[in-house]
C-alpha cells in the first residue's frame, strides 16, 4: 500500500500547479495485489517532493472465511468450496459460473478447511464432488475430521481423471463417525501431487448413514 499526501498553494512560484489540486489535500491509496504489501508515505508541497518514508513490507494475511456451516434438517452437511478457509498460497476459490470450485491446487502444502455445526451426530458418507484434467489423475488427498483435536479421524482418496478440472463427478470416499454435537472441522490437503495440479473440488457432502447401512 502507498499513501500519498500532496498539498499545493496557489501563490507558490516554484512549481506549476496541477489542475484541480489547489488549496486541497489529496490522498491516494494504491494497493498491491501480490503476496506482500508495501506501505509508504510521501509529502509533496506544490509539486516538490519534500519527504518520503521508505515502504515497509509485510506478508499478506491468509485468506479467512469465518463461516460455520449448519446441518440441514435431513441430517446432511453441505460444505461448499466458497465456504472454505484457505490455508496456502496458490489454492483459491474460483467464483466464475462455469467453475465455482476450489482450484489451482498446485502445492501439497495448501489446504482447505470447513467448520460446521452438528445437531444430530452419527455416521456419514463423505461425498466429494471432484474434477481433474485429462492425464492429471493420481494425486493422493487426505481428509481429516477434527485435525485440531486429539481424536482426529482421517480418510484418504486417489484423485480420478474426469476429463477436465471442471468436469465434476461425485465420489463417496469413505465414512466418518461424529459422536458429539457442536462445532467440528474438516480439513482437505494433498499428500502427493502426481502432475501439475491435484484436483478441483466444488463441494463435499456429509450424508447420514441409516442404521441398516444405507443412506437415510
Amino acid at each position: 500500500m502507498l499513501y500519498r499526501l500532496s498539498y499545493s498553494l496557489e501563490d507558490n512560484p516554484t512549481s506549476a500547479r496541477a489542475p484541480g489540486n489547489t488549496h486541497q489535500e489529496i490522498v491516494e491509496m494504491h494497493q498491491s495485489t501480490g503476496l506482500t504489501a508495501s506501505i509508504g508515505l510521501a509529502l509533496i508541497l506544490g509539486g516538490t517532493n519534500l519527504w518520503a518514508a521508505p515502504p515497509a513490507h509485510r506478508s499478506a494475511a491468509p485468506t479467512e472465511r469465518p463461516v460455520v456451516v449448519s446441518q440441514a434438517d435431513d441430517g446432511s452437511i453441505l460444505l461448499s468450496g466458497s465456504d472454505a478457509a484457505i490455508r496456502g498460497t496458490t489454492l483459491r476459490w474460483e467464483p466464475e459460473e462455469k467453475k465455482r470450485t476450489l482450484g489451482f491446487w498446485t502445492k501439497a502444502s495448501d489446504a482447505a478447511e470447513w467448520r460446521f455445526a452438528v445437531r444430530t451426530p452419527g455416521t456419514f458418507d463423505v461425498e466429494v464432488l471432484q474434477g481433474c484434467g485429462t492425464g492429471q489423475g493420481g494425486s493422493e488427498m487426505g481428509v481429516v475430521l477434527d485435525a485440531d483435536q486429539p481424536r482426529a479421524t482421517a480418510l484418504a482418496f486417489t484423485v480420478e481423471d474426469t476429463g477436465g478440472f471442471q468436469e465434476f463427478r461425485p465420489r463417496v470416499i469413505g465414512r466418518l463417525t461424529i459422536d458429539d454435537d457442536g462445532e467440528h472441522l474438516l480439513r482437505v490437503q494433498p499428500k502427493t501431487i502426481a502432475k501439475t495440479a491435484a484436483c478441483d473440488i466444488r463441494q463435499i457432502r456429509l450424508v447420514p448413514v441409516a442404521r441398516n447401512g444405507g443412506r437415510e
